[in-house]
């Protein structure tokens, strides 16, 4: 759910319940290019890990402004699903008519999408 009115519930019930969740912008691909969406959450990863073993202390401070941007990016789009190892049984979404990517993806690959919808959709 990447309505603003919702995003900081959905981060906050799905962590309280241990499943993924994606509150910024649904990046195209998310589902269905899921190899490629999964070689940026190794990039997360590796940046995470770079900071935790001392790699930026050798970079440049240019550098490390960089990559810390580039971390905080990742984090902000991918954060949600990075511990995510394979496509969900099933997707959640909030306003389905403003999430029209992600329930057309689902629905191509046959995954349930279960939404909350406002008067003004058509189900």
């Amino acid at each position: 759910g990447t309505k603003k009115q919702a995003q900081e519930t959905i981060k906050d019930e799905a962590l309280r319940c241990g499943m993924y969740f994606v509150n910024q912008r649904w990046l195209g691909g998310m589902l269905t290019n899921y190899k490629t969406i999964k070689k940026r959450v190794m990039r997360l990863k590796e940046l995470e890990k770079m900071e935790a073993d001392g790699t930026f202390e050798v970079l440049t401070k240019k550098e490390v402004a960089r990559l810390l941007n580039e971390r905080e990016r990742l984090e902000r789009f991918l954060g949600g699903i990075k511990d995510m190892d394979k496509l969900p049984g099933a997707i959640f979404v909030v306003d389905p008519r403003k999430e029209k990517i992600a329930v057309a993806e689902a629905h191509k690959l046959n995954i349930p999408v279960v939404a909350i919808v406002d008067t003004n959709c058509d189900p």
